[in-house]
């Protein structure tokens, strides 16, 4: 005996029974009004067309997911949409981008202590108290499986205004290679973070063979340095975004 479109639709879902359209409608009229937003509300005609193999829009996946009671992914991934590709099928940011907080009304409070000093550049971990003092919206857009984070010092000037003291940088793990770019400006050459005996460092970089120069910015105070590479010093990656407080 052929199985049910709506048997068929359940396996993909990976749940035991599908709710009946008056509980589908009924549930996603609800969502659709709250919201304000006709596209959640899945109607009888629509309903029969996602049966029979039609993928919804994803508000209305959205309402699926609800009236289901299982996670939004889930219905995605039933539907051919792996969301947790997106992140590694990103192309390379090679922009840098500068976002003030302080404008949007965020601001960060860090307390010096034996395990994270603020006055010096460090690498910031998830399970470290820094990353909990940073504001939960931003948080929330951080991708830590994706980049590696870092809080340049409240006492580096290296990047001077390009990268201010006290500025949390998002670091592209994948780009660590120093070659093949052209820049016009000072705003354009890629800025990195390299981890040295000493801790952690910002800078632009030129590699010449196996010695690795980080330059300052011409108006910071610190002086260039040079490390054998990669010996004396690593490559964390590119900076991508910076966020001021």
């Amino acid at each position: 005996m052929e199985p049910t479109n709506s048997e068929v639709l359940s396996r993909r879902l990976q749940t035991d029974s599908v709710p009946n359209l008056t509980e589908i409608e009924r549930v996603s009229r609800s969502i659709a009004e709250e919201k304000g937003n006709p596209d959640y509300y899945i109607s009888p005609a629509t309903w029969a067309e996602i049966e029979r193999g039609s993928t919804p829009s994803i508000y209305k996946l959205f309402s699926l997911a609800v009236c289901l009671r299982i996670p939004y992914e889930r219905v995605m991934q039933a539907f051919g949409v792996d969301p947790f590709e997106a992140n590694s099928s990103l192309l390379e940011r090679t922009e840098l981008v500068r976002i003030n907080l302080r404008e949007l009304g965020f601001s960060l409070q860090l307390n010096f202590n034996m395990h994270f000093d603020v006055r010096q550049t460090g690498l910031l971990h998830t399970d470290s108290q820094a990353w909990h003092d940073l504001p939960a919206p931003l948080q929330e857009r951080l991708n830590p499986s994706r980049y590696q984070y870092a809080l340049i010092g409240t006492e580096d000037d290296s990047m001077g205004d390009l990268v201010p003291p006290g500025s949390l940088v998002e670091i592209d793990r994948r780009q660590t290679s120093t070659a093949g770019f052209a820049w016009k400006t000072m705003h354009e050459r890629p800025v990195y973070v390299i981890s040295h005996a000493q801790g952690h460092s910002c800078g632009w970089c030129q590699q010449d063979g196996p010695e690795l120069t980080l330059l300052p910015h011409p108006l910071s105070k610190m002086t260039v340095r040079r490390f054998t590479f990669p010996v004396e010093a690593e490559i964390i990656g590119r900076v991508v975004s910076v966020w001021l407080f």
